[in-house]
């Protein structure tokens, strides 16, 4: 069985060919992180393939790495605000990038969206997702998983994979913290885990094992969220839990290997079936490498 990062970022530097958003402190107009950089980490880890995922809705080089390395890749888009036509938007992507899903961060951004989750913003965004077979990649904050709770109750087959440990939290809050990396200020373990919980009673959830390091309040192997790992583990057991590095971030500060390590340190107690499943089987069930 593979061992598969289900999320992780490459990007080039900034330019008209490879149009990316800019971030202070962790993606500046001149920073780029290759593919031939992951690949070295990946095999000193002992990682064979990858999701990748753009920092933008452009798809240009996600596209190119898959191409360079047929086999090894899969990779999820950013939600398109700008595109007219999202049926059209995805079918293009689909045909030219071979993206299998799209991260989103809002269902519905009105003050009153209603009970209906037909008359949600991104509802036809998501009927379209779940009859291509793409996988939503969630990150929003409680109100908006409590929406999207209704969508996947009407869409029963959509596949949403919630990122980074499942924590809902709010960019407004984000920070950068000492290595470099992006930090949140949060309560451990975040009250936000029964809603968690009640959100993966829909058996498509997923969630990543991942992002640690943004949310801890001590050093590696960042034993404070042990408690989360392992209500992680009771809330959607080890066939629908996806380790991921969140590449390039954490490359000087844990490292790529010692990522991987926090499986063992915060999860002690799995079998190998299981640990072989969190760290690449399910990956590999949900994408077409």
């Amino acid at each position: 069985m593979s061992v598969i990062d289900a999320h992780l970022h490459v990007f080039r530097r900034y330019s008209e060919d490879y149009p990316r958003p800019i971030h202070s402190g962790l993606a500046e107009a001149d920073r780029e992180v290759l593919a031939e950089d992951l690949i070295k980490e990946m095999d000193k880890a002992g990682v064979d393939k990858a999701i990748v995922v753009p920092l933008g809705p452009e798809d240009h080089y996600v596209a190119e790495v898959q191409r360079e390395y047929p086999g090894k890749f899969a990779a999820v888009g950013i939600f398109d605000a700008t595109a007219k036509d999202q049926e059209e938007n995805l079918d293009s992507r689909i045909a030219q990038s071979r993206i299998q899903g799209i991260r989103v961060g809002f269902v519905d951004q009105r003050e009153n969206p209603g009970e209906d989750p037909r008359s949600f913003e991104m509802f036809p965004l998501f009927k379209a997702m779940a009859e291509r077979k793409l996988r939503v990649w969630f990150y929003a904050e409680p109100p908006q998983v409590k929406l999207f709770d209704k969508v996947l109750k009407e869409l029963p087959e959509l596949v949403a994979v919630f990122n980074h440990c499942g924590f809902m939290v709010s960019l407004d809050n984000l920070a950068i913290d000492d290595h470099n990396r992006p930090h949140f200020s949060v309560k451990l373990p975040p009250e936000t885990l029964d809603l968690l919980e009640m959100v993966a009673a829909n058996p498509n959830t997923y969630v990543h094992f991942s992002g640690q390091y943004a949310f801890t309040h001590e050093p590696y192997p960042h034993n404070d969220m042990k408690p989360v790992a392992q209500r992680l583990l009771k809330i959607f057991g080890p066939n629908r839990m996806l380790w991921a590095s969140d590449f390039p971030w954490i490359t000087e500060q844990p490292g790529y290997p010692e990522q991987l390590a926090l499986v063992d340190h915060l999860l002690p107690d799995l079998s190998l079936e299981d640990r072989a499943k969190i760290c690449g089987g399910n990956a590999e069930e949900l994408f077409v490498f």
